[in-house]
């Protein structure tokens, strides 16, 4: 048991030093979801042995993309981004680890977007907004999916404050 206790906490530490360098959601990060209607949703295909105990990406996508529907943000396909320019990218990333006891897990959700670099007036993709990682440790693999959804959940609310203005203004969404 401490081998397990052990081993768990260094995971957890490792997934949680590896997000640290990135721009985290902050109220004042919100302004990066104003005016944003669609986006294309990019699930990670996950660890073949998550996979072969029953979660997929390919489940993953589908819940992000009803939700993101559900709240009034357009989801475009793979082939209508290859047409939109400048769509961005909503990026999903579970990263678990299987072990005796259950599985230890971290989930990333960020917005990739265009970015112009001015120095070089090159344009490249770039993370914009980025949420608070998920970290956990479960038995049950379908707890991890429910992260992964209240993970969302937590973007969509961000994104309608961000986004609230249009309605007290008047303007149509």
């Amino acid at each position: 048991m401490k081998k397990f206790i052990s081993f768990s906490l260094f995971c957890m530490g490792m997934l949680a030093i590896a997000g640290l360098s990135f721009g985290q959601a902050r109220d004042e990060n919100k302004e990066v979801l104003r005016g944003l209607d669609k986006v294309h949703v990019v699930v990670e295909r996950l660890r073949a042995e998550i996979e072969q105990d029953g979660l997929y990406a390919s489940t993953l996508q589908t819940d992000m993309e009803l939700k993101l529907a559900l709240a009034g943000i357009k989801v475009v396909s793979e082939e209508e981004d290859r047409k939109i320019p400048c769509v961005a990218d909503l990026y999903m990333h579970v990263d678990a680890f299987k072990h005796a006891q259950g599985y230890t897990y971290r989930i990333q959700l960020s917005l990739m977007e265009p970015v112009f670099v001015l120095r070089k007036h090159l344009q490249v993709p770039g993370t914009t907004f980025r949420m608070h990682d998920e970290l956990g440790m479960t038995e049950q693999l379908s707890e991890i999916r429910e992260e992964a959804r209240d993970l969302l959940d937590k973007f969509i609310e961000i994104w309608q404050a961000a986004n609230s203005h249009k309605e007290k203004a008047g303007t149509p969404p």
